[in-house]
């Protein structure tokens, strides 16, 4: 029962974190929760020394306990809960002190930013929000840890307003930023004083690297992954290069994870070898080791990724030291119980849940892979056991890459097989120009050959993303899935380690629940059918769902939001559905929309007039005319048109629908 003790801990942690967000409670509850959780252990350890089997009732009893302290530490992590957090003192108009704490990716329009709030409205406040700054021609741009004195409107972050639509409110907040700031450089002040930390000496020391590597020619595209494989940072890769790395199934690579750092700890650890001829030079490794796997993470930043992976490989590192037979499924347990811990939004982290399923897999079925075949000759047993350990990470992680991503890379192995072995040259060769850059001794021609390398190597990744025919996307894989693929190959695993009854009922059970669930979504999604305004506030974007085809009534489509609905709604065809002066009918129900030009054809009765593009109309003489049942507005209408009508609907008492505040409408039929 107390074998892997590391692992139920593990697990009733993540059972109190998921129940957490479910379960409200006020700070001092909480507190009272964790000390409820510890005493509890306590208590039952005393008690159940005179049970029969002390040892069952106490791993249960510290499963409960663990499931209380994780629901407890779940709402200790809300930030928001805080008195003096700055959602308890927002204004109409607000007097912000705030402090950068991170740069983010920059959109289209907006250099985006992680800061801190100090004070609001003269009041000391705390917490983190998302402050979005207008680009300008003289692209400004903040550094981290300065300090900022601004007048600006805190505008909450809305829910997703239409189906299938990523959930960015939730995202934000599983990182403890409740709202969001938009203003222009201009009327942002910045302060004299600087908060000095690990956070802003690490920036400077990324930004003096960065500046040495291209002062000796390093640019474009090239400088962009060089960042992200060495430095963390992502933001500067455009698009189109990201998503060549996602088609070929290498995009693991541009944030560091665990990957990056088993491969920089093997190289240290190559590096220090010497040591282990002096007295103790063995322990003076492993604390160097550790040492310099810290260090690098500071310089890449801190993020959830490097802080994961760099936990796991220090606790990797003590087990080897220890010269004891290292139970990796203890260690990966103990990392995660304490990163989860310290961090509870981590388990809502895509790459958190992906690095822990590829090595679970790898470790898993790596060998059992392995042991299929097994070659004479070192060069094909080598590149064999590396299709095996990616062949493995891929069944780990093929389930949430479908149920996130919707698409699967074919060419994933061939991608591997090449990129793998040359990481570490490239790495290594990475860290040696920091080194040199931090200390304004770098030779321009290694800057200029380590060009050369990553040149090739984006080459190689785009030419594997255009061999489109191996790529499958656009794959509608719903949660439920998710969790019964995960099942099926649990059980799989099982019955072909233990090969018992019982694990030949729980495959056939959990591979009939699949082809059920699978059957009844691809039922579901043939057999329904939808009328959609939804909210898009560039141009009207009306669609009828017919089974496994989407007509769309306008051309003007936003392509993200289009995108979104076929892979969630199972849509195999596309079409454009030209209506007659602007009529159609729904079900028997008659809709009319009216654009901007106001004109609609003479009618006696209509069911649902659509108002797009703000329409300059007299509506209370319309409804009188055509007596409709509804009115709906979408999102491209002003906001004073919106008002007026729905003052003139509230006062005829027809039912008024308004996409912008309501998201999108949908009608089935």
């Amino acid at each position: 029962m107390i074998k892997h003790l590391s692992f139920h801990l593990c697990f009733a942690l993540i059972v109190g974190l998921i129940l957490g967000p479910y379960l409200s409670f006020s700070y001092t509850q909480i507190q009272w929760l964790l000390g409820i959780g510890l005493s509890f252990i306590f208590l039952v350890y005393f008690i159940v020394n005179n049970f029969i089997n002390p040892r069952f009732y106490f791993a249960l009893a510290g499963f409960i306990a663990m499931v209380i302290i994780g629901i407890g530490r779940s709402g200790l992590a809300k930030e928001n809960l805080s008195k003096n957090h700055y959602t308890h003192y927002i204004a109409k108009e607000n007097t912000l002190i705030l402090s950068v704490k991170n740069i983010l990716k920059a959109s289209k329009n907006y250099n985006k930013y992680e800061v801190f709030v100090h004070q609001i409205n003269s009041k000391k406040a705390n917490g983190k929000l998302l402050l979005n700054i207008k680009k300008d021609s003289l692209n400004n741009r903040l550094k981290i840890g300065q300090f900022l004195f601004t007048n600006a409107k805190i505008i909450a972050i809305n829910k997703p307003k239409n189906p299938f639509q990523f959930n960015y409110k939730k995202y934000l907040e599983n990182q403890n930023i409740y709202a969001q700031i938009y203003t222009d450089f201009k009327a942002v002040k910045i302060l004299k004083k600087r908060k000095v930390s690990i956070y802003s000496l690490a920036g400077d020391f990324r930004k003096k690297v960065v500046a040495t590597l291209i002062s000796k020619g390093l640019k474009g595209e090239e400088l962009a992954v060089v960042k992200a494989l060495l430095l963390g940072e992502r933001n500067q890769i455009s698009a189109t290069l990201r998503e060549s790395y996602v088609a070929a199934g290498a995009v693991h690579i541009l944030a560091i994870s665990g990957l990056h750092i088993g491969i920089i700890m093997m190289l240290i650890g190559f590096v220090l070898k010497p040591l282990e001829t002096f007295k103790n030079g063995k322990k003076i490794k492993l604390i160097l080791i550790i040492l310099s796997l810290w260090i690098y993470a500071i310089i890449a930043g801190l993020s959830p990724s490097v802080i994961r992976a760099t936990t796991m490989f220090t606790a990797v590192s003590i087990a080897l030291f220890s010269n004891r037979k290292t139970d990796i499924y203890n260690v990966l347990a103990l990392s995660a119980f304490f990163l989860l811990l310290f961090n509870p939004s981590y388990l809502f982290n895509v790459g958190f849940q992906m690095s822990y399923f590829a090595v679970i897999a790898i470790v898993a079925l790596q060998p059992k892979l392995a042991s299929l075949w097994r070659p004479k000759q070192k060069i094909v047993t080598y590149f064999w056991q590396l299709f095996c350990v990616s062949t493995a990470a891929q069944i780990g992680v093929l389930p949430l890459s479908l149920f996130y991503f919707h698409q699967f890379p074919g060419l994933f192995f061939l991608t591997n097989m090449v990129v793998i072995p040359l990481l570490g040259f490239i790495l290594g060769y990475g860290l040696l120009i920091i080194l040199l850059a931090s200390v304004n001794i770098l030779p321009h021609f290694l800057v200029e050959y380590y060009q050369y390398i990553i040149h090739y190597l984006n080459v190689f990744i785009t030419w594997v993303s255009h061999q489109e025919s191996f790529l499958f996307k656009n794959i509608s894989f719903s949660f439920t899935l998710m969790l019964l693929c995960y099942l099926a190959i649990l059980s799989i695993y099982y019955w072909r380690t233990r090969k018992t009854i019982t694990s030949i009922y729980l495959t056939c059970f959990a591979i009939l629940s699949l082809q059920i669930v699978l059957f009844y979504e691809s039922y579901t999604a043939t057999n329904s059918h939808k009328f959609i305004v939804f909210d898009n506030y560039k141009d009207p974007f009306i669609a009828i769902k017919r089974g496994r085809g989407l007509q769309l009534l306008s051309k003007n489509s936003n392509d993200y939001i289009l995108k979104s609905y076929c892979v969630g709604a199972h849509i195999e065809k596309v079409t454009f559905f030209k209506t007659q002066q602007n009529i159609f009918m729904i079900n028997g129900q008659k809709v009319l929309i009216i654009d901007a030009n106001g004109v609609f054809e003479p009618l006696d009765n209509v069911d649902t007039v659509i108002l797009t593009k703000s329409p300059k109309i007299n509506l209370q003489r319309l409804i009188e005319k055509l007596n409709p049942q509804l009115i709906i507005v979408d999102n491209t209408n002003y906001k004073s048109f919106v008002a007026r009508w729905q003052q003139t609907c509230t006062q005829l008492n027809i039912p008024f629908y308004n996409v912008s505040k309501k998201g999108a409408f949908i009608y089935s039929f």
